[in-house]
């Protein structure tokens, strides 16, 4: 019985202390909303690295919500810019900030 009784309190602690572990996420506050200004989209990506493994391609003229860029100033196809965390219909990623324009949503 008191093997039971044991066993039952290290789980019921077990529990709690997971329970009261778990990290609140905070959301995420959006930048900006920029529009890609690619000339035949623009690829979102895994990570912020031109030989990161391709989500999807957003297509020139849509909008992005941005969430901060990342890493240095980088050259791509003529294009200055950063890496900049994005979402685009639902999907989080990295595009490279050289190729987005800055809207004025009001």
């Amino acid at each position: 019985m008191k093997q039971i009784l044991a066993f039952f309190l290290t789980f019921i602690s077990l529990l709690v202390w997971n329970c009261a572990s778990v990290e609140k996420v905070e959301p995420r506050k959006i930048e900006k909303i920029m529009k890609v200004h690619a000339g035949g989209g623009l690829r979102l990506r895994i990570s912020p690295n031109i030989e990161a493994k391709k989500i999807d391609l957003v297509p020139d003229g849509d909008v992005v919500e941005t969430f901060g860029e990342i890493g240095e100033v980088e050259i791509q196809d003529g294009k200055q810019g950063r890496w900049v965390k994005v979402k685009w219909k639902k999907k989080d990623g990295y595009v490279f900030g050289g190729f987005l324009e800055f809207i004025n949503v009001k």
